[in-house]
This record gives structure tokens, C-alpha cells and sequence, in this order.
């Protein structure tokens, strides 16, 4: 039914490398930051100056101490400012030394090209080969300084905005108190428009340079925090080194670099941008951040984390990889044993199913395989007809024989191992998923009886145990109630009631499918007409303040085989109702594999621009940084998740690359993520992706 598709084109991928004293620099202490002519970054630190070989940092000869500030001439000639004296350099060799009576603060340019310098007390212009005294500062403590135009010169002290003025140039001085002019200015910038951009602890403040301001609340899209440097790129980027990380303002697009994925402190002090935009370097006070910017396609992109997926394969399962220390390769890590093994190595399945679908690789088509008998087998193993089990784990491996009771002794063909039971709805649904899609668009003939048969079992055993899972003590396990007595006739399961229900109707859809037996679809009817399940998964999404995740991801795996399965024309304008319910909650998450699904049901307008966005602006870098985003103040919080046992999150849903990283459908508001110690699972990245391209949504 979908109407529309979207073509995409390559977008910027973020890729950051970090240096620190541990791989080259002379100190974790960046000050100041440059590019020259030729495109080589030079770094102030407080122990001398350094450039980029393009493999490490050399140090500058001859410059010692702190430097307080680098720049680059429209000659090539790069000028630096160390203590109470400046240099010049040419081919990385400093040729001129010029000292003065305090620190050189600023170094920079005005309209014409001429090159001004402030130290703390006094300002200076370069001429005929030296700086030449023009003005002492009316306060001291002058910290930084901008040019424009033809001698339009402005700098600022502790107390005060100074601008040069008249014909005998002098020093107008505007004081909070008696003008217009901010508190406690940070750093200066300016454009060829002669707009003032002044950053202040409070954010930013736009000046024309006579009387006009423009605040912060005024724009909308700054940041309100102390800002530390302002940096324009060649195409119009605004860069932003503030306190607590860089915002890069681009376009229609504001976005926060912070500690951890991007730079090595909360605390941005100055930026690099490259001439022709392609990277940028960011100073921080505990090192320094390189941020190249690499043209992507999101086939390209695809093909990048499936490269990755052979990290994560464990007996042809896939989950996410534990390491033994912080920012340890990929390679070196192990794939963790989950409560979840089934449901995430499913996620990968129903991708590769939909992979095959499009490119009929048959590279894909074995890969798919393993990982469906991988799914089978623990639907096997347990010695109880139908009910899988969680996760298996081998002598050696993490816990095993640590008495925990629901793990359980038996053999296979490659020796002794440990079962997990108390399997829930979870694994369920994972598993009938993978198998629908696989029995559909990837299983040959002879793969189907042993397919049919494992989910067969399964059902039967719901239904003989009146719609629950029993474990090997005979009990039912937690959560997988499925049945009319525990949804329809017990308040216990109110919240469970649709999700249950909806998930329920689709196991028996599929297995009616799968089969072609009359007793699935005989049951199926007595679902909806005797116990009115029909109704019931109308409100299978529970608004609850974006809490409970799991329950969504569940629910989207459920609808989407019901609705390809479901044969009644009123059923499927109960589930269309029901899936719409979801969608107009969740859409604001611009989750892909909601939005392509919706879109698949309807040939609705379901935001896939922001579905496909998701997928660009998503990290390459799958390590699980530690970030938090509660210290930002353009993140409105929202504690509505605590009322239902959950932590504060963000109002609004988070950019892929600013979220702390995770399962696309758990972490879009989430403030404070992240273990250092682990790599996601990109399983729904790709299910999202593929989802796209099998139903014409995404064309490149």
C-alpha cells in the first residue's frame, strides 16, 4: 500500500580519534587551536605549541610555556602568542620573536587582512614586520579580542565591552550598568557582515556594533551556558566550545558533541575547522578531539555494520559485546550471554530475511540459516515440548555452575551446557517473528518441516497449558500469560491485557500459517469472537510516559506478521486502530522500524524523513560511551517516567548521535546511558533499514 519512497544521497558520518599525552602530546592541557595555509593544525598547550604530522604532534622549536592563542594570516604566516611574547612561524620554524610587557591573549584579523594582537593591558596591529603599539586597554585584565572592516577593532576585560572609536582611536567603553552590553563576557567572534557575536557565561549575544543586541532567549537555538569560544566554518557552520561540550549549529540543525563519544571533557575550549569543512579539532582541557567528517551512504553505511556483525556471533546468536577495559577494540571483547539471547538474535534474523529479500545474496541466505537454527535449538533443548529457552551457556563461559535455579544441566552434540528457563513474552515474540519472515522469504523447501514443526510445538504448548508457558517446576513463567482468564477476568494483568493479547493472536496467525491447519484458525475466531481479543490489543500501546520501551518493541514485531497473516477485514481495522495508536504516541521517537511499518500499513505520510534521518545521523562508533545529557540546558526533562518505576528522561527524543547508545527502540529519551564496557548490538539498525528498501521506502 506504501505510495511514496524517499531517495537518499550521502550524509557526514562522525568519526573522532582522540589524542592525548598517552599518544603524543606534550600535555592533556589544549589552549588554542589553528589551521594553517597548507591545511596543518597547530595546537597551544601549557607546555609550548605542537602540530599534526598527520600521524602524531611534533613540537615547534624554540616555544615554551603556555600559549594563549594561534593564528593564521592571509600570508600563510602563522602567529602565536606564548606568555609575554609572540612568534612568527613559516614552515613550522619560528623566524620572528617579539616580546611584550604582559600576555598575549588574542591574536587575530580585521576586513583588510591586517593582523591585530591584544595582550592583556594593550592592544597591537602588525606592520612592516613587527606589532606596533596602537592603545592600552582603559581596564586590565583583557582576555580576547575580534576584528572587522577596516580598523574595527572590539575587545573585552573582566568588566566591560571595549570599542575602538574615532579619529584619534580611543577605547569606548560599555559597562552593564550603563549600556546595553552583557555581564561577564567570555569571547569575542565577527563576521564580514560587522556583527558582534559575544559569548558570555549565559550564552551568546549578537551585537551590530552600535546599539542593536539580540539575546539568547531571543534566538531560541543557542545554548544558554558559559561559552568559551565562537568558530564559523567556511559554509556558514557555527561552532560553539562551550563548558559543558560543543554545539555545532548547521542549517536547520543544532547538534551536541559531548564527553565521551566525542571529546575527552565536559569542558570545550577552543576549535579547528578546516578550510573546505571536512573536519574539525576540538581543545579540551584533558586533551584533544579530531572530528573528521566522512560522505556516507546509508547502503554504504549498511554494509559498514554488517562488516561488524562477525563480532557479535556467538554459536551463531547475536548480542551485545562485553570488553575488559574502556575503549578496548572490538575484537578483543566477548558476546555477553543475555536474558535476551532469542528476541535479540531474532532482530538480526527478521534483517537478514528482509536483506535477502532485496539482494537475493546467498551469502545472506546461510547466514540466515545458521541463525534460525540457532533460534530453533532452543526451542528444543529444554526436554519440554514448545518451551525455549532463554539463553544456553557452556562450561568456561560467564556464571556457569553458580547454582542459580533457573539454569539448568543437560548435553548437546559438543558436550555439557546450561539452559536458562522462566523464558517470557520477550523470546516469544522474537522468535515467532524471525520465523514468519524466514518461513516467507528465505527458507527453501527443506528447511521448512523442521521450522514448522519448532513453532507448531510452541503453540501447542501455550495452548495445553492454557495459554501460558510452563517451566520445568510446572509453573507458569512470569510473564507470559497469554490466556482469556488472566487477561479478560484478572485485574493483576491490566497493563498487560493488550500487549498480551495482541501478541497472542499473532502466534497463532503465524503458526496458522505456517501449518495451514484448521484447529489455528478455528482458535483464532474464538479469540476474537468468544473473548473479544479483537478489542482488547486496541489498546495494546499503554501511554505511560514513554517508560516502558520493551512493550513497544514487542508490540510492532506482533502487528506487523498479524497484519500480513490476518484474513478478517474487521480484525485488521481493529489492529490499523490499534497500530495507529502507537504510532501517533511514538512517532515523535522518528524510529525506523515504526515508521517504515506504518507507513508499509497505511501508504500513510508516516515521517519517514525522520526515520531515515535516524538511520544517517545513528553513531558508526558502537561502543557504549557514558554520556549525560541532564547537564544540558536545551534538554527539558521530563519526569513523568518516575510515577511508573522508571528514571527522569528527556522530554523531546534525542538524536541517534547525542542519546546514550543502545537499542534504537529503548534510549531515544534518555539522559544518562552508558557502561564503558560494552559494544551494542546494531541488529535494529539494520532491521530499520531493511525494512525501508523492502518496502520502497528508501531509494538510493
Amino acid at each position: 500500500m506504501n505510495y511514496y519512497s524517499l531517495r537518499t544521497k550521502k550524509t557526514p558520518q562522525k568519526i573522532r580519534t582522540l589524542f592525548t599525552t598517552e599518544n603524543s602530546l606534550p600535555s592533556d592541557s589544549i589552549t588554542a587551536l589553528c589551521f594553517d595555509k597548507n591545511g596543518t593544525l597547530f595546537a597551544g598547550t601549557d607546555n609550548g605549541l605542537v602540530y599534526f604530522s598527520g600521524e602524531a604532534f611534533e613540537s615547534v622549536d624554540g616555544i615554551s610555556g603556555v600559549v594563549g592563542a594561534v593564528f593564521c594570516a592571509d600570508d600563510g604566516a602563522v602567529f602565536v602568542g606564548a606568555a609575554e611574547n609572540v612568534f612568527i612561524l613559516n614552515d613550522k620554524k619560528v623566524i620572528y620573536k617579539q616580546a611584550f610587557d604582559s600576555a598575549v591573549v588574542a591574536i587575530t584579523k580585521d576586513g583588510t587582512g591586517r593582523v591585530w594582537l591584544a595582550t592583556v593591558t594593550t592592544c597591537y596591529f602588525y606592520d612592516n614586520g613587527k606589532f606596533v603599539r596602537l592603545q592600552g586597554f582603559d581596564f586590565e585584565n583583557t582576555h580576547c579580542m575580534t576584528a572587522f572592516g577596516d580598523r574595527q577593532v572590539f575587545a573585552a576585560c573582566d568588566k566591560a565591552l571595549l570599542v575602538l572609536h574615532g579619529k584619534r582611536p580611543r577605547w569606548s567603553t560599555l559597562m552593564p550598568e550603563i549600556s546595553n552590553a552583557p555581564e561577564n563576557i567570555r569571547t569575542l567572534s565577527s563576521d564580514s557582515l560587522g556583527y558582534v557575536w559575544v559569548g558570555t557565561d549565559k550564552g551568546i549575544y549578537l551585537y551590530d556594533g552600535k546599539g542593536e543586541w539580540i539575546k539568547p532567549a531571543e534566538i531560541g537555538f543557542f545554548p544558554v551556558c558559559p561559552i568559551n569560544k565562537i568558530v564559523f566554518g567556511t559554509d556558514g557552520t557555527v561552532y560553539l566550545a562551550t563548558e559543558i561540550g560543543v554545539y555545532v549549529i548547521s542549517g536547520g540543525k543544532t547538534r551536541f558533541l559531548g564527553k565521551g563519544r566525542y571529546i575527552p571533557s565536559d569542558r570545550a575550549l577552543d576549535i579547528a575547522v578546516k578550510e573546505d569543512n571536512s573536519e574539525y579539532w576540538i581543545a579540551t582541557d584533558k586533551g584533544l578531539a579530531r572530528i573528521e567528517l566522512k560522505p556516507m551512504s546509508l547502503s554504504e553505511k549498511e554494509a559498514y555494520f554488517d562488516g561488524l556483525m562477525k563480532y557479535y556471533n556467538r554459536e551463531n546468536f547475536y548480542t551485545d559485546i562485553h570488553v575488559g577495559e574502556y575503549m578496548a577494540p572490538i575484537e578483543s571483547g566477548t558476546p555477553c550471554i543475555t536474558d535476551n539471547d532469542g528476541l535479540w538474535s531474532a532482530l538480526y534474523v527478521g534483517a537478514l530475511c528482509f536483506k535477502y529479500a532485496v539482494t537475493k545474496d546467498e551469502e545472506i541466505k546461510e547466514r540466515a540459516k545458521k541463525a534460525m537454527k540457532a533460534l530453533i535449538k532452543l526451542q528444543t533443548m529444554t526436554g519440554i515440548s514448545g518451551f525455549p529457552a532463554r539463553a544456553y551457556r557452556r562450561p568456561g563461559e560467564d556464571g556457569f555452575g553458580n547454582g542459580d535455579p533457573e539454569w539448568h544441566l543437560t548435553k548437546d552434540e559438543k558436550g555439557e551446557l546450561e539452559w536458562k528457563g522462566e523464558t517470557s513474552s520477550d523470546e516469544l515474540v522474537g522468535h515467532y517473528f524471525a520465523a514468519a519472515y524466514f518461513y516467507d522469504l528465505v527458507a527453501d523447501e527443506e528447511d521448512k518441516p523442521e521450522l514448522v514443526a519448532a513453532i507448531k510445538s510452541v503453540t501447542d504448548h501455550l495452548i495445553e497449558h492454557n495459554f501460558t508457558l510452563c517451566d520445568v517446576d510446572g509453573l507458569p513463567t512470569t510473564w507470559a500469560h497469554f490466556g482469556p482468564e488472566a487477561l479478560n477476568d484478572n485485574e493483576m494483568w491490566c497493563w498487560e491485557k493488550g500487549i498480551n493479547s495482541l501478541e497472542l493472536m499473532a502466534f497463532v496467525r503465524i503458526t496458522e500459517h505456517l501449518t495451514g491447519e484448521k484447529k489455528y484458525t478455528e482458535l483464532a475466531d474464538e479469540l476474537l469472537r468468544k473473548h473479544h481479543y479483537g478489542m482488547n490489543l486496541l489498546t495494546y500501546k499503554r501511554y505511560d510516559s514513554y517508560a516502558n520501551h520493551i512493550d513497544d518493541l514487542l508490540g510492532i514485531l506482533s502487528v506487523l506478521p498479524l497484519w500480513d497473516y490476518e484474513k478478517n477485514e474487521d480484525m485488521k481495522k481493529y489492529l490499523l486502530l490499534a497500530l495507529r495508536r502507537q504510532f501517533e504516541y511514538e512517532k515523535i521517537e522518528a524510529n525506523p522500524i515504526y515508521n517504515f511499518i506504518f507507513s508499509y500499513f497505511t501508504g500513510a505520510h508516516a515521517d519517514i524523513e525522520s526515520a531515515i534521518e535516524t538511520l544517517e545521523d545513528h553513531p558508526l562508533d558502537m561502543f557504549e560511551y557514558r554520556t549525560d545529557n541532564s547537564i544540558r540546558p536545551d534538554v527539558e526533562i521530563n519526569y513523568g517516567p518516575v510515577e511508573y518505576g522508571d528514571r527522569p528522561q528527556a522530554l523531546k527524543a534525542l538524536p541517534a548521535d547525542e542519546r546514550g547508545l543502545g537499542r534504537l527502540s529503548y534510549e531515544a529519551f534518555n539522559i544518562n546511558k552508558g557502561n564503558d564496557r560494552s559494544y551494542t548490538l546494531p541488529s535494529e539498525w539494520l532491521l530499520g533499514y531493511w525494512l525501508g528498501r523492502y518496502y520502497g521506502l528508501i531509494e538510493e
